[in-house]
C-alpha cells in the first residue's frame, strides 16, 4: 500500500508529466484495422447524445459532454475512457460524427492529458492507444492540424507511460489480484496497446521485442492444447482471440514475421471456439459467459482464418467439453473431461433445437457483482444435478475423478458421464448419460447417484425466458411451447416434479423472468435412478 501512495504521488508531479512529455514526435507508419465491426445505429445514438455501454446507459444535455457524467459503474468508467465506443461513430462516417469524436477527444484532453489513477490504469490506456490508432484515419480526415498535433502528442505520453510499466511482474500481480479471466484479458488488451504502438510508430522496435517476449509467455499460461482459454469462458476467448488476430495484422501489414506460436494459437483457438456456437450462431453459455453476438463472432473468425461458419470440433477432451449434434438440434456439456480442469457445474447442459435455445445455464455474470457471480457460476445456476444444494468440486472434493465415454448407436448419439465431485462430503459418485436422438426431436436423459448416505439432491432445468410451461395434474410431465415448437417433458424415478422461477440474464445485465423444472428427493437406496427426457410433440 506504501509503495503504491509513494507511485500515486510521483505520478501525479509536474515532473512526472514533464519526462513523459519530452519525446520526439514520431510518425505514424501503418494505421491497423479494428477487428471489431463498428455499429451505425449506436453511432447515431452516440452522435445525439445517448451511451448506452452494456445497459449503462446515459442520455447528455446538448451542453454536457461524456467525462461530467457523475456515475459510480467501474465498467461505465473503463468503457468510456477507453474509447472503444469510437468504432461506431467512424461506422455512422461523415464529417459531423468527425467532428463530434473531434470534441469529446479534444475535451478528454483538457480533463485527462496527465496521469491519473482511474483513466490511466494499463489496460484501460492501451485500450485507448488500440482505438486511437486503428480510428486515426476517420479522426483526422478533416486535416485539423492543430487537433492532430495534441492528438500524437498525448498518445506518445500514453505509449511512455505503457512500455515503462508494461513486464512480467505486472502480469503477475494482475494474475494475483483478479480472476483468471478478469486478469487475462487486461494482460492481453496491454499487450495489444504495446504491440501495436512498436510497430505502429517510428522508433518502437524495443517496444515490439518486449510485447513479443511478453505476448508468448501470456499465451503459454492462459491457454491449452485445443487453443481454449483457461477460464473455459467462450465469449473470453473471443475478446482475446480478437486482440490476438490484431496484433498478427498490424506485425503483417509491418511486413515481419508473424511468431509462429502467435499464428498457432489463432488457428487452434479459432476452431476451438467455433466447438462453443449453436445453431443460432452465438456462443453457448457456461459459467457466467456471454452469447455475444453472432455478426461480431462471424468477424472475428473470418479475420482470423477466413472461416467464419466452418464446423468445429464434437469434443474438447482438454477442455472438459463435448458437443452432442444433429442437423436439427445439438447438446453442449461440460464433461469435466480432464482431471486438471476446475469447474464447479459437472455434467452442466445447454439444449438447442433448430435456432430456439431451450435450455441452459442462467446466462451472463458480465458486468456483474461478486456475490452474482458467485450464483451464476454455482452449480444450482445450471442445468444438472446437485446434492444438498451445494456445488461440486469445492473443498475437499476440488481434486475429485471424473470420467467420459461417447458413442453412437443407431444413429443416436450418446455420452456417457461420471464424476466424483461430492464424493468426500456426501459419498457420492454422480453419473449421466445423454442420449440425443438422429432426428433432433427427442432427447434422453438418466441421472444416476450411488450413495452410502441419506442426501438430498435437485436436477435443475433451467429454460429460456420466452418458452411457457405447464405442468398436467398428476405433476408426472410437463408441456413446453417455444415460438413455433411444442414438447413434452417426462420423468421416472423416486423424486418429485416442480415448476419454480428462474432468471435468465442477457449479455447487456438485463434480468428476465424464465422457469425452471425441478425433480428433486433423497438418495434413500444405495444406487437412486432418475429417467427423464424432452420429446417434441408439434
Amino acid at each position: 500500500m506504501t509503495k503504491r501512495f509513494f507511485k500515486r504521488i510521483l505520478f501525479s508531479t509536474a515532473i512526472y508529466d514533464f519526462f513523459l512529455s519530452r519525446n520526439d514526435l514520431s510518425d505514424i507508419l501503418i494505421t491497423p484495422d479494428d477487428p471489431w465491426p463498428g455499429d451505425s445505429v449506436i453511432g447515431e445514438s452516440i452522435f445525439q447524445g445517448d451511451f448506452n455501454l452494456s445497459s449503462k446507459q446515459k442520455e447528455l444535455e446538448s451542453q454536457k459532454l461524456l467525462w461530467k457524467i457523475n456515475n459510480n459503474s467501474e465498467f461505465w468508467i473503463e468503457e468510456i475512457h477507453t474509447f472503444s465506443w469510437l468504432r461506431h461513430l467512424k461506422a455512422k462516417s461523415g464529417a459531423l460524427a468527425r467532428k463530434h469524436a473531434r470534441k469529446l477527444i479534444i475535451d478528454w484532453l483538457k480533463k485527462n492529458s496527465k496521469w491519473n489513477e482511474s483513466t490511466w490504469q494499463l489496460d484501460i490506456l492501451a485500450r485507448r492507444i488500440s482505438s486511437w490508432t486503428t480510428n486515426i484515419g476517420f479522426l483526422l480526415a478533416e486535416k485539423d492540424e492543430v487537433f492532430a498535433l495534441a492528438l500524437k502528442k498525448n498518445l506518445q505520453k500514453q505509449i511512455k507511460h505503457l512500455n515503462l510499466f508494461t513486464s512480467k511482474k505486472l502480469f503477475e500481480l494482475l494474475d494475483k489480484n483478479y480472476s483468471i479471466e478478469i486478469s487475462s484479458v487486461k494482460k492481453f488488451k496491454i499487450l495489444r496497446g504495446l504491440t501495436l504502438s512498436g510497430v505502429c510508430f517510428e522508433g518502437g522496435e524495443s517496444r515490439y521485442k518486449k510485447s513479443i517476449i511478453l505476448l508468448k509467455s501470456a499465451i503459454a499460461r492462459d491457454f491449452n492444447e485445443d487453443g481454449v482459454h483457461i477460464s473455459r469462458l467462450p465469449s473470453t476467448q473471443l475478446a482475446i482471440l480478437g486482440d490476438l488476430v490484431t496484433m498478427r495484422d498490424i506485425i503483417m501489414a509491418a511486413k515481419k514475421d508473424v511468431p509462429y506460436f502467435l499464428s498457432s494459437i489463432i488457428k487452434k483457438s479459432s476452431h476451438s471456439l467455433r466447438f462453443f456456437r449453436s445453431l443460432d450462431g452465438t456462443l453457448a453459455i457456461f459459467n457466467g459467459s456471454k452469447r455475444e453476438n453472432k455478426l461480431v463472432i462471424d468477424k472475428i473468425l473470418n479475420v482470423a482464418d477466413g472461416k467464419a461458419r466452418a464446423k468445429g470440433p464434437l469434443t474438447l477432451l482438454n477442455s472438459g467439453y463435448v458437443k452432442l449434434q444433429v442437423p436439427e438440434a445439438c447438446i453442449i456439456i461440460d464433461s469435466l473431461a480432464d482431471n486438471k480442469i476446475f469447474s464447479t457445474t459437472p455434467h452442466a447442459i445447454e439444449v438447442y433445437v433448430g435456432k430456439q435455445r431451450l435450455l441452459g445455464s442462467c446466462g451472463s455474470s458480465f458486468s456483474k457483482n461478486t456475490e452474482w457471480k458467485k450464483t451464476l457460476r454455482s452449480t444450482a445456476g445450471h442445468s444438472t444435478l446437485s446434492l444438498e444444494d451445494t456445488d461440486a468440486f469445492i473443498g475437499a472434493d476440488k481434486k475429485q475423478k471424473s470420467y467420459i465415454k461417447r458413442f453412437t448407436k443407431d444413429g443416436s448419439e450418446i455420452i456417457d458421464l461420471i464424476h466424483y465431485g461430492y464424493f468426500s462430503r456426501y459419498g457420492c459418485i454422480c453419473s449421466r448419460k445423454i442420449e440425443l436422438g438422429n432426428n433432433g426431436k427427442s432427447i434422453a436423459g438418466l441421472d444416476k447417484i450411488d450413495s452410502k448416505k441419506l442426501n438430498k439432491f435437485f436436477i435443475r432445468f433451467h429454460f429460456a425466458p420466452n418458452i411457457k410451461i405447464s405442468l398436467s395434474l398428476d405433476k408426472q410431465s410437463a408441456v413446453l411451447l417455444t415460438k413455433d415448437q411444442g414438447w413434452r417433458f417426462l420423468y421416472e424415478g423416486d423424486a418429485l416434479l416442480n415448476l419454480d422461477p428462474s432468471i435468465f440474464i442477457e449479455d447487456d445485465g438485463r434480468i428476465n423472468n424464465s422457469l425452471q423444472i425441478v425433480l428433486s428427493g433423497e438418495t434413500k437406496k444405495t444406487q437412486t435412478s432418475i429417467l427423464w427426457g424432452l420429446e417434441r410433440i408439434s
